[in-house]
């Protein structure tokens, strides 16, 4: 359990779901989720639990189309919410990993993009040991990349050079947030090293791939206005040393910043 407060939102213990709620929510919180975030994804599968109840659904009838009803059903009451969609996915592959819903019929992508990716995603989580939840965001990333670059030529990966990872980061990353940016930079990242490892590119590329700023002080103004200087500079008592040396420095703070 995450603390008393997920007790609060489940409400019960019991149930179809109940029993796989703690360990979805630990394998959330181990990939970085925020607090607030496993609160609401705890309360969304808390409302799942009942919802599988009412209907009579034992769990292993959970799949992608019940869980299009569930969502129906949340809308009809007011209670959708934007996580749902990454949450039904997230949940339907953690409880498919543990047997306990029939797992999907495959849908092998035998295109040359789709074998690669396929070969990264096993690297991902057999030789690299990432969680399912990142390799998951990491593949869309990739084929994404590689779909752009190639299109539908042969994937000829040894002609890729720094500067169309640069190209492929810019276009994307002024799109989304700074957390979706960050995820793309890993995800490829990740991808060059696949691709060094397996003899795919002869160079190392992770180098070349830029990063992402995330100054923890980047909220602040960077200047303040004309009056509030004077204000703070007028707050100095010049006639004791302290107030002269605070002076001096805030002035020449304010005026070399």
């Amino acid at each position: 359990m995450i603390s008393g407060s997920y007790d609060a939102a489940t409400q019960s213990r019991i149930g179809r779901l109940a029993c796989r709620i703690d360990g979805f929510i630990a394998l959330l919180r181990g990939d970085g989720y925020a607090s607030k975030t496993l609160h609401e994804k705890a309360a969304l599968l808390a409302d799942l639990n009942r919802w599988l109840s009412r209907h009579g659904l034992p769990l292993d009838e959970l799949d992608e189309m019940q869980f299009r009803r569930f969502r129906a059903d949340r809308r009809r009451r007011g209670k959708e919410r934007r996580i749902e969609g990454m949450t039904g996915r997230q949940l339907l592959t953690y409880l498919r990993d543990l047997n306990c819903i029939p797992a999907l019929p495959q849908k092998i992508d035998q295109s040359p993009v789709g074998e690669l990716t396929q070969d990264f995603e096993r690297f991902l989580r057999s030789e690299r040991g990432l969680s399912l939840a990142t390799s998951t965001k990491y593949l869309p990333v990739v084929r994404r990349f590689l779909i752009e670059h190639f299109g539908r030529r042969a994937l000829r990966l040894d002609e890729l050079r720094p500067i169309d990872i640069h190209r492929f980061i810019l276009r994307h990353a002024e799109k989304g947030s700074r957390r979706t940016a960050q995820l793309m930079v890993s995800a490829l990242r990740s991808f060059l090293r696949f691709l060094q490892q397996r003899g795919m590119i002869a160079a190392d590329f992770t180098g070349a791939v830029p990063g992402v700023a995330g100054w923890r002080l980047a909220h602040l103004p960077r200047s303040l206005p004309r009056e509030q200087v004077e204000h703070l500079l007028a707050r100095c008592d010049r006639g004791t040393p302290t107030g002269r040396r605070d002076y001096a420095i805030l002035l020449l703070l304010a005026r070399l910043g």
